[in-house]
């Protein structure tokens, strides 16, 4: 057993990253959505893709940042209806520019610089967030949210299929010690959270989160349902731990409630293990 306090949370630390392949990332996000949603209503593509250039045009303002900066051939590998919709493709790159700060005289050939780690959730995050967004204001919240859980699945599925991770022998033997690890590192380096643990055993650990970037860089649009939706709802779905040796349960995020309790366990280990109690997760390492 192990329990422990972090207070990591920061709205200003910066890393390495590589733009290029940030705005690759997001722009298959966008192009996984729309073309998951072309198979259940293709009848109203044109009409979604529409509204959605709508919302990203009324962010992005007067913005501009030079498209030729970028190789996109590069940036639109692997798309399929994305770049059908070039005025909408060329907003969603606006936005991320302009979201993650980028420095005008910036050209892909410079490779990684340094961001702020909260622009870039902000620019993931929001992206996400206009999406799902736009499908509640195109239908109502009722329908709109139905329409983007049933999306969901395909976003998992193509998440899957990108995943060059070796599968485990035997999945009896995978511990949370080295994600753990990783996770530590990467939560304090980043300013993700505050946040405390237990660890149960060397395939149990339970997190409690008091603050996160995640829903701080959504809480401005005081929607915290749709904000959920966009952010941490797919890691709530059944469908998410296909596959997978370590689970992951939640019962409450930020976004709704003053902490985030998460649960990592090796379900080969501990089958359907129960969660922890609110009480127990809220009370973590508070007498250390």
């Amino acid at each position: 057993m192990q329990i422990d306090n972090h207070k990591c949370f920061s709205l200003t630390k910066k890393g390495n990253s590589n733009p290029e392949q940030f705005i690759k990332n997001r722009f298959r996000r966008v192009d996984t959505v729309t073309k998951s949603f072309k198979l259940i209503h293709p009848e109203d593509l044109n009409l979604y893709m529409t509204n959605l250039k709508e919302k990203f045009s009324e962010y992005v303002g007067n913005y501009i940042f030079n498209t030729d900066a970028f190789d996109w051939k590069v940036l639109q590998e692997e798309l399929e209806i994305l770049p059908n919709f070039p005025e909408l493709e060329k907003l969603v790159f606006y936005y991320i520019c302009k979201t993650i700060k980028l420095p005008e005289n910036y050209s892909s050939d410079q490779g990684e610089i340094e961001l702020g780690y909260f622009n870039r959730i902000k620019a993931l995050e929001r992206v996400s967030y206009f999406v799902v967004r736009t499908f509640v204001d195109t239908y109502g919240k009722e329908i709109g949210t139905a329409i983007y859980k049933e999306i969901v699945p395909y976003l998992l599925e193509d998440m899957r299929s990108r995943d060059t991770s070796e599968k485990p022998e035997d999945p009896k033997t995978v511990t949370i010690l080295d994600p753990h690890k990783r996770n530590l590192d990467s939560w304090c380096k980043s300013g993700l959270a505050d946040f405390s643990y237990h660890i149960f055993d060397d395939y149990k650990v339970v997190y409690r989160f008091d603050s996160c970037l995640t829903p701080e860089a959504l809480k401005e649009f005081d929607d915290p349902d749709i904000a959920y939706l966009s952010s941490c709802y797919i890691g709530d779905v059944p469908e998410f731990n296909i596959g997978r040796s370590i689970n992951l349960r939640r019962t409450q995020t930020l976004h709704h409630a003053k902490f985030c309790d998460e649960l990592y366990w090796n379900n080969y280990v501990h089958p359907d293990t129960e969660q922890p109690s609110l009480e127990f997760t809220e009370n973590i390492g508070k007498d250390m």
